[in-house]
């Protein structure tokens, strides 16, 4: 062979080797980067429900504190109602005894 052919052969090969070097640092770059950018687009994510949560966390104390005042309050209609019923009783009975 002539030299020239032997130069040229090993520079082809040289220049795929390269090539698939370059494609394969090329290609493991850009799955860092989808890595990257899932981390980023998860902790985004993330972060919005930690927001909900804290939020709906509020509403549901509030709720809950909403729930025990209404409960009091109930327990004192129910209490009042016994009361006035026992007043109604009592003047049934008075009206029916005169």
């Amino acid at each position: 062979m002539d030299t020239g052919a032997i130069t040229a052969i090993i520079g082809g090969v040289v220049s795929v080797i390269t090539g698939v070097i370059g494609y394969a640092s090329g290609k493991s770059n850009n799955k860092m980067t989808d890595r990257e950018l899932l981390s980023k687009d998860e902790q985004t994510f993330r972060a919005g429900l930690l927001e909900r949560l804290a939020a709906y966390e509020d509403k549901i104390d509030k709720l809950s504190n909403e729930i025990v005042t209404l409960r009091n309050e109930n327990l004192k209609l129910i209490n009042e109602n016994r009361l006035l019923n026992d007043k109604v009783e009592q003047l049934v009975s008075q009206l029916t005894t005169v």
